[in-house]
């Protein structure tokens, strides 16, 4: 049995050409498909949590505990997914500077692409690697009635 069925091979990668049929094409080489490693590492550039251990100031330590526990000493910010996407996908390129020289694969440069080439690659990158085992419900139905979320609390018959 092969190995490809159950592991990603490293050498497996799709060439995006850019602005075809320019006088220049230039090429970006992508992972045609993203191993569990490499989505850990979308996760992690995707995602910056903070804690804040610090002591502030007249709280009584009742009340530091009951912060933590209700998670108000944790900051969670989302960084932009394209750049993320593209930094773990991005294998190779042909760009080069004024005097030809290759210019290096660094998360500053993929950072500056532009968003025409940066979506164009994006897009390549999707099709290659769709969200699996993701589904949305289809009706309310299937969805737990303990969610106040999602069923509204019913008027009581009294």
């Amino acid at each position: 049995m092969s190995s490809s069925k159950w592991f990603v091979e490293e050498n497996e990668t799709d060439t995006i050409i850019l602005d075809e049929g320019a006088e220049e094409e230039a090429w970006v080489k992508i992972k045609t498909t993203l191993s569990i490693a490499d989505q850990d590492q979308l996760g992690q550039l995707l995602m910056e949590i903070k804690i804040d251990a610090g002591n502030p100031e007249g709280l009584s330590r009742a009340e530091r505990r009951r912060r933590a526990k209700d998670g108000k000493n944790i900051d969670a910010q989302l960084r932009p997914s394209t750049v993320a996407l593209l930094q773990v996908s991005i294998v190779d390129w042909s760009f080069t500077d004024e005097n030809a020289n290759k210019i290096p694969i660094t998360p500053e440069r993929i950072g500056r692409l532009k968003p025409r080439w940066a979506n164009q690659i994006e897009e390549a990158i999707d099709i290659n690697n769709p969200l699996e085992g993701q589904t949305t419900p289809q009706n309310s139905a299937m969805l737990s009635k303990e969610d106040p979320l999602h069923f509204p609390a019913q008027p009581s018959d009294s």
